[in-house]
């Protein structure tokens, strides 16, 4: 009798959530993909029409696209019990190293003097997208099977995140998504075994080691030797010198002058005249259009929905009912959390270009759909959390209607 009743609760079980989604953080998602396509339309027209020769909406609209099947690749994952993933999750390691590998055949694709893209067919996709993807999942997964109380662990997860941070740089020339891998992997480790004295030294460390290069290449640099990256802090050191100013250094100048003139309301949407001397105002430097547009309140409200987001992600995460979900979420809300703030320091030009897309808001069709992917995950979390509270008071009420 027992056998047949766990087969009958296997056969009950079911990996479909049919728990309404959390319309708070839905809408808020929606709000910021609304907002990027208007201000990557604003942005991108003049180049889109003179410089590309296209419509001067086609940008805006290929990102409508991707949103479209994003959103609904979000909403088929986030019915999904996010535990069937769970073992899978493990593949998401070597599945990162064979995608970064493909960039070495003839799938690679180049542009703009870096080869990160992959072509197959009619569809392109930058490689760092799904790749900061299946490493939150692997790590989640990787992080509740492998206890990191143990030092031998946190090792493990370290030497597996800079394999594939040290991969994407090496192969892709890809510093900024090094940075984001490594991040989140370190930040998964302090949420799962806090200990803020092995963090402050690491993080000292990570601080002085940066002062030395920094100062090294101020004092022994000139600019011909150690390839872009040195230009790049150079130009970031002396933004006005000739060699730079028309060069390297021009978008952090224009993103500079563009927030200077924005005020606090701005000039008005698509009145700004920055984005004419701008080359690709519509990518990394969107920020800077929508200080000069929409001003300082344009971006405090920016701000706002994306405090808001991350306010609702820790939540979640927080609610989790297991490890592996909460690690899911903490991933998404460290990627959110790292590339909002690398962005924002580029373009007030507090630390060199790096390259970093604002969530949501710069031009990117392959990002916004990994984006929305893990959004699913996160949704799915969720969704488990709230059935499982929900199925809890139940017993309880049950409970209590018999004593």
């Amino acid at each position: 009798m027992k056998k047949k009743d766990k087969k009958k609760k296997r056969k009950k079980r079911s990996w479909i959530h049919r728990i309404p989604m959390d319309y708070n953080l839905f809408f808020a998602i929606i709000f910021l993909i609304i907002f990027g396509i208007i201000m990557i339309y604003s942005a991108s027209y003049y180049n889109a029409s003179k410089v590309y020769n296209k419509a001067g909406y086609s940008f805006a609209l290929q990102q409508a696209r991707a949103a479209v099947i994003g959103i609904v690749g979000m909403l088929i994952i986030s019915m999904i019990d996010y535990h069937l993933w769970e073992k899978i999750s493990f593949l998401g390691f070597p599945i990162s190293i064979v995608l970064i590998l493909l960039l070495k055949t003839p799938l690679g694709i180049k542009s703009h003097e870096a080869v990160r893209w992959i072509g197959i067919g009619p569809l392109s996709f930058q490689v760092a997208e799904p790749v900061k993807l299946f490493m939150i999942l692997f790590l989640a997964a990787f992080i509740k099977k492998y206890p990191v109380r143990y030092s031998s662990n946190i090792l493990r997860v370290i030497l597996m995140a800079a394999m594939i941070s040290g991969l994407i740089f090496v192969i892709s020339d890809n510093m900024s998504t090094a940075i984001i891998i490594m991040g989140i992997s370190v930040l998964l480790i302090f949420i799962s075994h806090p200990n803020m004295k092995y963090f402050v030294i690491a993080a000292g460390s990570i601080f002085g080691l940066i002062a030395i290069v920094v100062i090294a290449i101020e004092l022994f640099a000139d600019g011909s030797v150690g390839g872009f990256r040195v230009g790049r802090i150079l130009a970031w050191l002396h933004p006005t010198a000739p060699e730079y100013a028309s060069g390297i250094a021009l978008q952090a100048s224009q993103a500079l002058y563009a927030i200077g003139s924005g005020g606090f309301w701005g000039r008005g949407l698509g009145q700004s005249l920055i984005k004419f001397k701008m080359p690709e105002p519509h990518n990394d430097f969107i920020l800077a259009i929508i200080a000069e547009e929409l001003g300082a309140f344009g971006v405090l409200l920016l701000f706002f929905l994306f405090l808001y987001l991350l306010y609702r992600l820790y939540y979640i995460a927080q609610n989790a009912v297991d490890l592996y979900g909460r690690l899911i979420v903490a991933g998404v809300f460290c990627q959110i959390a790292i590339q909002v703030i690398l962005n924002v320091a580029v373009v007030i030009s507090v630390i060199p270009t790096t390259g970093v897309t604002l969530p949501f808001i710069s031009y990117g069709g392959a990002s916004i759909c990994f984006l929305l992917a893990e959004f699913g995950f996160v949704f799915s979390v969720d969704k488990y959390s709230r059935d499982q509270e929900i199925k809890r008071r139940a017993r309880r009420k049950i409970e209590r209607q018999w004593e």
